[in-house]
């Protein structure tokens, strides 16, 4: 910043301000200064910067794995919120592991963010609170920790099973098989809780073999959708509680032809970009990723400065999206 200085005539007062706030340098010296931080190639030294200012301006995202775009739509609502603040966004993935997701933490810590978005499956309650009471500036993506709600942002997984029970029922299917993504993720459970429940209320009841335990990934979609043909498991719709696993179903069935809806309905969950692409178009139950991940910007944002985090949106609900891939069932 000195030579900057020296070279432009100025104090290293003003390269401050071209610098940091170049709306009150006036145009003439500001071009002055920014052409020689342009022939220099002058970048300001960021870790110097947090140790002056106490901030980083940077919000740490830890997701699962980088390969899914069901956090890519996650974890690009975050970046959208915090680029309107002028916040930065460092990522981390946990490769679904317990282990990772403290790892990715502990990195994110030593790199002084301001404030870190954690979306966790592996770690379990306990251990979530142990992290949320030593950590104020962590809040929690798509998860929903009683006592901390102030600090979730999630959709209400139990409402988006029951939504999926009910519209299968309203559509005539009487024999139905899950199709859950692990089953120690909270969304698994908590989406499985609503369709039980719903299910049950209407009269009807599910065994172990109607439920199949899945990962939500296209391949865990396949070899879920192969058993269930090789197997004759007598259904005549499933639902698939993310829609890659829906997608790699869809995949089986025209493999083997098996036409779908006019033999087996399928349900997908989330509702990808890719629901609108396959065929039969994606009937599935939707749930707002990319606002969820810009709800979770903005209160990472208000905690690490003290903002309003009343203003900041918490529960999102999810809803139906019905194409073609879910027919109305004899009978």
């Amino acid at each position: 910043m000195k030579e900057v200085a020296q070279r432009a005539g100025v104090s290293t007062a003003t390269v401050s301000r071209v610098v940091n706030h170049p709306n009150k340098v006036d145009s003439t010296t500001r071009d002055a200064v920014q052409k020689v931080i342009d022939e220099m190639d002058y970048r300001p030294n960021s870790v110097a910067r947090v140790l002056v200012r106490q901030s980083s301006n940077t919000i740490g995202v830890v997701i699962n794995r980088f390969s899914s775009s069901y956090y890519g739509h996650m974890l690009d609502g975050v970046e959208r919120a915090l680029f309107d603040v002028g916040f930065k966004t460092i990522a981390e993935s946990s490769r679904e592991t317990g282990s990772g997701e403290l790892r990715a933490i502990d990195s994110l810590l030593d790199r002084q963010c301001d404030g870190i978005v954690l979306h966790s499956d592996r770690l379990t309650d306990s251990q979530v609170i142990g992290l949320l009471e030593k950590h104020p500036q962590i809040m929690l993506m798509n998860r929903l920790i009683p006592g901390f709600a102030s600090r979730c942002v999630y959709v209400d997984n139990v409402h988006g099973g029951t939504l999926a029970a009910s519209y299968l029922y309203e559509m005539g299917h009487r024999k139905v098989v899950l199709v859950t993504g692990p089953r120690a993720f909270f969304e698994s459970t908590d989406r499985y809780k609503g369709f039980r429940k719903e299910w049950e209320k209407n009269g009807l009841s599910l065994n172990d073999a109607e439920v199949v335990e899945g990962n939500f990934t296209v391949e865990s979609g396949r070899t879920s959708m192969l058993r269930i043909l090789d197997e004759n498991i007598d259904a005549t719709a499933v639902f698939f509680m993310s829609d890659e696993m829906a997608v790699g179903a869809l995949e089986v069935c025209r493999d083997r032809g098996v036409r779908v809806p006019d033999q087996i309905s399928v349900l997908g969950f989330d509702d990808m970009n890719v629901a609108s692409f396959v065929y039969p178009r994606l009937t599935t139950i939707k749930q707002p990723l990319g606002g969820i991940g810009e709800a979770a910007g903005a209160l990472a944002h208000a905690i690490a400065t003290g903002g309003d985090q009343e203003k900041c949106k918490k529960v999102f609900n999810a809803r139906l999206i019905e194409r073609d891939s879910v027919r109305r069932a004899d009978g």
